[in-house]
């Protein structure tokens, strides 16, 4: 049967229970536990219903605070005669005889708060009515803590019957909320907990607080020393709420009152602490005048910011403060960024440069939101600068930290407005301007870039007189070699000298970086200077990625390039772990990390990793490492497709150059596998001819490699291997030898086949790289060993197919005819399990 009482029902129960005892003859003693608010009395009240309606005598007593000192006040509620101690043996006698007659239910509410004489004569009570029709009910606060000498044990015994309430269910609640349709069952829940007391309160208020409730849990913890102190210091940290912020905030040792708070419900047992329920912090906070909870605030953001929390938490409360000046935190709001951050920023009082940087800052983070006012705003407050030189400073210093598609088109503007100001004395000023804006324009759509080229000549055509301009005229003309695919040295010995120096602005433009990286990446010393000049880079100009990131992938590309797998993956992970997708170095970190799974066969890893697509220019190096996992998958037809798409995206741009990205070298792979030989060998003598061109080792090796597997020519992949062998690029070492002795075996040299698979299955095992070691193991094996049931010849067809090869080619190597190779396919796929080419590579792995 449903009780009147919301969502008590298996308690009213259980306490029902104790009913039917009764009537039997036994006694029994039961506590009501729980929270502030959490309905013991009305429980209580329904329980002492229940009772009469059964026939029951029901004596009440209510105990309250301010009577507590009353000595009897408590227990005459239950018996009026009693007037000392010397009665209680009277009580005892009068309780007995009524319990023959009529079967008895005594009900003390509140009884921790009872006066110590009328807890002793309930203590008395309690034991010599066994064997009696009597049920004793007593409700008690959680976590009270007894500070006379009768506990609620000696009163109810060593194993009461015990009720601990918690809050409504979800279900209960939105039978309560049915008539306030603008409130929600579940948010109500996360709320209050379900307290009812809290919960009426909640419907009550507009908002998520009450300050009428915070006035009572006040008053309620002010009989405990420090507690409602430390309870609004803990409201104001929130979620920094440690032991040590609470007592440095409050000025005294937080501990005790912490102790008290956690065992009252009101605070939740963890760390750093928090409440139980949020509304009860809510109405705290509404409890404390706002210039009181902005003071807090302020100390502690002051006291958040000198233990070095993270900047984001010290704005959050900044930005509560807002009665009380900060300007300690201007420089920590502008780097936390955001519309909010920044307009809080400007209330402080500024100089005249800050105020114009900030309000730029704001414009710009009003924009990022698709707000035509937040580009009026900067061009307004660029306009109103009476210096052109500080606009100019200042337009400069946002281009550098621009980085969204919508940024280049708005860049181009500012730029313009503000070198229309600069006089001719100002060439310098303006080259950067110009240098900036294009290397941002770049970076973006096709169409950008094209239009951002024609502004390349003119860079390169005037010489700056500041010398790390001059350093990065360099560094452009570095870029124009890399694009072109013209003279690695000369590349290489350009971006050198313009590295050789302090921190150039321009060195941390994404598109800059993306062009220094493969240029440097064929010498570990080269490279290792990228990565130490960007290590001394004063702040981060990439608003996505800390001081330092742009360091850790440059680091990562040496280790890739030399083979380490492991260290690349160490310094690739922490920027992909930002999982900004907008942002351009992000994207470039993301592809080499893909790359590098890939190639340590974390093919899951990988996955996840190259889904995004767009127009930046680092999207199309996502592109490629997407073909290279569907390649690596046995998906050669979507892999072609994606590398064919590199191609064409490079080729838009005016990108020939295969140390760029090797796409032509796995695109030829791909050819393979789909049985187009002709194409693969068209294909792979085009990236030679490039490598030649641009002259480095690694580029040249590679194109080499392709050559060779599209040719079957054992000459060129020889002379691959022999180009590697001295180069520091280990793994494209490995691979070479692996290309090697498998085309030997393939034409029957088995003898000379096995010492360069035998190294390459080493080198690639040292390397981490473990399909390449997979395949070359199991031809060092000569292919025979039977996996999973599978006969020779099956395990040798389902091998050669893993590693690319046609239905055709397989059957030109082993002398066999392609029915006969696909029913030995077909009998694999059935005892591996798998449906079909895509999933064999797992498969044997497994």
């Amino acid at each position: 049967m449903t009780s009147p009482l919301l969502g008590r029902d298996a308690e009213l129960a259980a306490l029902g229970r104790l009913l039917d005892d009764a009537l039997n003859g036994t006694a029994s003693c039961v506590v009501v536990t729980g929270g502030f608010g959490i309905g013991k009395t009305a429980l209580l009240d329904a329980f002492t219903a229940q009772a009469r309606e059964r026939g029951f005598a029901v004596r009440l007593a209510k105990s309250a605070r301010l009577e507590s000192h009353l000595p009897g006040a408590v227990v005459r509620q239950l018996a009026p005669c009693l007037a000392n101690e010397h009665d209680l043996e009277e009580l005892y006698a009068r309780a007995a005889a009524s319990a023959r007659k009529a079967p008895i239910l005594m009900v003390v509410d509140d009884v921790h708060v009872a006066d110590t004489f009328s807890k002793r004569a309930l203590a008395y009570l309690r034991p010599r009515l066994q064997g009696l029709p009597v049920v004793m009910a007593l409700g008690a606060s959680q976590g009270y803590l007894s500070t006379d000498e009768v506990t609620l044990p000696e009163i109810a015994g060593a194993h009461p019957h015990r009720i601990d309430l918690d809050g409504l269910d979800v279900a209960a609640i939105a039978q309560l909320t049915e008539d306030f349709p603008d409130r929600d069952p579940q948010r109500c829940h996360e709320l209050t907990g379900g307290n009812p007391y809290l919960l009426q309160a909640l419907l009550r208020e507009e908002g998520e607080g009450s300050a009428a409730v915070g006035e009572m849990i006040g008053m309620r913890l002010r009989e405990y020393t420090g507690a409602a102190e430390v309870a609004r210091s803990a409201a104001v940290l929130d979620g920094d709420a440690g032991l040590e912020l609470l007592s440095a905030l409050t000025g005294f040792d937080a501990l005790p009152a912490v102790d008290t708070l956690v065992r009252l419900g009101v605070l939740a047992d963890t760390d750093p602490l928090t409440f139980r329920h949020p509304f009860v912090r809510n109405s705290i906070l509404a409890d404390m005048p706002i210039a009181v909870r902005s003071a807090a605030h302020a100390r502690a953001a002051w006291l958040l910011f000198e233990s070095d929390a993270p900047d984001e938490r010290v704005a959050e409360h900044v930005l509560k403060a807002r009665s009380v000046r900060l300007p300690w935190s201007v420089d920590l709001l502008r780097e936390v960024g955001g519309v909010e951050h920044l307009e809080r920023a400007l209330e402080e009082h500024l100089s005249e440069e800050d105020r114009l940087s900030i309000e730029v800052e704001l414009g710009h983070a009003e924009h990022l939101k698709d707000n035509r006012e937040g580009r009026d705003r900067v061009r307004d407050a660029l306009t109103a600068c009476e210096d052109p030189h500080l606009a100019a400073n200042v337009a400069l210093s946002l281009i550098q930290n621009m980085c969204t598609g919508s940024d280049a088109h708005f860049a181009v503007s500012l730029a313009i407005m503000v070198i229309a100001r600069l006089l001719p004395e100002d060439r310098d000023m303006v080259w950067n301007i110009v240098c900036t804006t294009y290397l941002l324009a770049a970076n973006r759509d096709v169409q950008m870039a094209n239009c951002a080229g024609k502004y390349f000549d003119d860079l390169i055509g005037e010489i700056p007189q500041d010398p790390n301009l001059k350093r990065a005229r360099l560094a452009l003309l570095a870029v124009a070699n890399a694009r072109s695919g013209d003279s690695s040295d000369e590349a290489v010995g350009r971006a050198l000298e313009a590295l050789d120096g302090e921190w150039v602005d321009v060195f941390g433009e994404p598109y800059l970086f993306t062009f220094l990286v493969p240029v440097l990446a064929d010498n570990p010393q080269h490279i290792n200077k990228l990565w130490l000049t960007h290590s001394t880079a004063p702040v981060s100009h990439d608003p996505h990625l800390r001081r330092g990131m742009l360091s850790m992938i440059a680091r990562a590309a040496a280790f890739h390039n030399s083979g380490d797998l492991s260290r690349a993956y160490t310094f690739l992970t922490p920027p992909v772990a930002t999982g900004n997708t907008d942002c351009p170095a992000v994207l470039l970190a993301t592809a080499k990390l893909a790359e590098v799974c890939i190639e340590m066969g974390q093919f899951d890893e990988a996955a996840p990793l190259v889904t995004v697509d767009g127009d930046l220019l680092q999207h199309i190096n996502i592109r490629y490492a997407r073909g290279r996992l569907k390649l690596a998958s046995c998906h050669a037809e979507g892999a072609l497709e994606d590398l064919l798409e590199v191609g064409r995206r490079l080729a838009e741009r005016d990108m020939p150059n295969p140390a760029l990205m090797p796409w032509r070298h796995h695109a030829v792979r791909a050819y393979l596998a789909l049985g187009n030989r002709d194409d693969a060998a068209r294909l792979a003598h085009e990236e030679l001819d490039l490598a030649k061109r641009w002259g480095s080792t690694r580029v040249i090796g590679t194109a080499l490699m392709s050559v060779g597997i599209s040719t079957d020519d054992i000459d060129v992949l020889a002379e691959a291997e022999q180009l590697l062998a001295s180069s520091p690029h280990r793994l494209l070492h490995a691979q070479s030898l692996y290309w090697l002795g498998h085309h030997l075996r393939r034409k029957g040299r088995t003898d000379a086949a096995a010492p360069h698979l035998r190294r390459a299955f080493d080198l690639a095992r040292q390397l981490s790289a473990h399909p390449l070691a997979k395949l070359a193991g199991d031809e060092v094996r000569d292919g025979d060993d039977q996996v999973q049931g599978l006969t020779k010849q099956e395990n040798r067809v389902a091998r050669m197919a893993a590693q690319g090869l046609t239905n055709r080619q397989i059957a030109e190597t082993l002398h066999l005819t392609r029915r006969t190779v696909e029913l030995h396919l077909s009998s694999a796929y059935r005892k591996l399990g798998i449906t079909g080419r895509a999933e064999l590579v797992a498969a044997l792995w497994s």
